[in-house]
């Protein structure tokens, strides 16, 4: 009987242990919706953990794993009907493309229309025009613009910058006059536009366009959603973690070099309340680990990390942050950084949120935070394009 009763007090035990590690939300603070965001946060726990054991028992890999369950929960969802869009699927310069037209305004075929060219969200790994799909749907619909979804290729098969340069050919082709009015787009009047991973493409892009004169035109607005912006500094007071994330990659003499582009008396002070200037700047970082991240410090993974007289250049500039997000902090630099160099900015934070939350736009996990940042972006759109 004490061994049953032992026996049961353990598993029950066990079970409270997990019930309350899938219940807790760390730094969640003021998140709305926060029922909502626990189930969203226990479902994501359980993905990792399946990815973990199916990688310890070498069935498959944690990004595969990702990637796969991503797909299922499209699957579960009801079948769409358009009835205010024209949706096609294609190929530019070798690379898949999804093309939104809104009926009311194809009617005239020779009437050229603004278009949003936009890059998926991912971590470079996962993300796809099918995930980011209400996204650009919605846009289309309530902008009454052509949007363009870029479906790049993904890591690890295809290595960085592979992704970056197919989302760079086909904003190229679609800038071209020739091309852009084939598509009844109008190329003086085009805004690309990304999230997290896809912010940052789209920041890169915009650095290479305006400074490279690799197109005829130039994109007029450049649209970026929780995006990241350097891999200088991974001890922001909005980032955690150890190794590289203590900046463990760099020379005491490159940490001289980049600091100035990273700022910290450019993040809000009240963000700044523990962690109040940089630390490890006089500590030189593990040989090894230098040796293989010398490529995140390039101006193709870190536009922050650029000139004054190349920041300068861009074209006018939408930011939008969170302030449950790792990359909050690099967001108010960039933000400061651009605007000082004379370009049009537009910053918009949202408190009561976190990274990828705009991609909740339906379903099951549906956030209302997704449509006001959803609605925010469209706005400007419609006022700057």
């Amino acid at each position: 009987m004490g061994y049953k009763f032992q026996w049961s007090a353990t598993l029950g035990s066990f079970i409270i242990c997990i019930l309350a590690h899938l219940y807790h939300v760390p730094n969640s603070e003021n998140i709305s919706q926060m029922n909502r965001v626990r189930l969203l946060s226990a479902s994501m726990k359980i993905i990792k953990f399946i990815g973990f054991v199916s990688e310890t028992v070498g069935l498959s890999s944690k990004w595969l794993i990702q990637r796969n369950c991503a797909i299922l929960l499209l699957k579960s969802k009801p079948t769409e009907v358009n009835t205010n869009l024209k949706i096609d699927n294609m190929i530019i310069e070798g690379v898949p493309v999804r093309f939104y037209y809104p009926i009311n305004s194809i009617d005239s075929r020779f009437k050229l229309l603004p278009a949003v060219i936009y890059y998926h969200g991912g971590a470079l790994y996962r993300g796809s025009i099918e995930t980011h799909h209400p996204i650009t749907r919605e846009l289309a619909v309530q902008t009454d613009f052509i949007v363009i979804s870029v479906e790049y290729l993904l890591a690890p098969e295809h290595p960085f910058p592979v992704g970056l340069d197919d989302c760079t050919k086909v904003t190229k082709h679609i800038l071209d006059i020739d091309n852009a009015n084939k598509f009844n787009i109008d190329p003086t009047r085009v805004a690309i536009a990304g999230d997290s991973v896809g912010g940052n493409f789209a920041a890169v892009i915009a650095t290479r366009l305006t400074n490279k004169n690799m197109a005829k035109n130039i994109p007029r607005l450049q649209i970026l959603i929780y995006h990241e912006v350097q891999f200088f500094d991974f001890m922001l007071p909005s980032s955690i973690g150890d190794d590289i994330l203590v900046n463990n990659h760099m020379t005491i003499e490159q940490k001289k070099q980049y600091r100035p582009y990273v700022d910290w008396s450019l993040i809000p002070s009240k963000y700044r309340q523990i962690y109040k200037e940089p630390i490890n700047d006089n500590i030189d970082g593990d040989a090894n680990l230098m040796k293989n991240t010398q490529q995140i410090l390039e101006p193709d993974l870190s536009p922050l990390l650029v000139e004054n007289e190349k920041l300068s250049k861009l074209p006018a500039t939408y930011v939008l942050t969170v302030d449950h997000d790792q990359f909050r902090d690099e967001g108010f630099i960039y933000v400061v950084h651009v605007k000082s160099n004379g370009v049009h900015v537009t910053h918009r934070h949202f408190e009561k949120t976190f990274h990828g939350s705009l991609t909740f736009l339906e379903g099951i996990f549906k956030l209302e935070i997704a449509h006001e940042t959803l609605t925010d972006i469209v706005h400007y759109l419609k006022d700057y394009l």
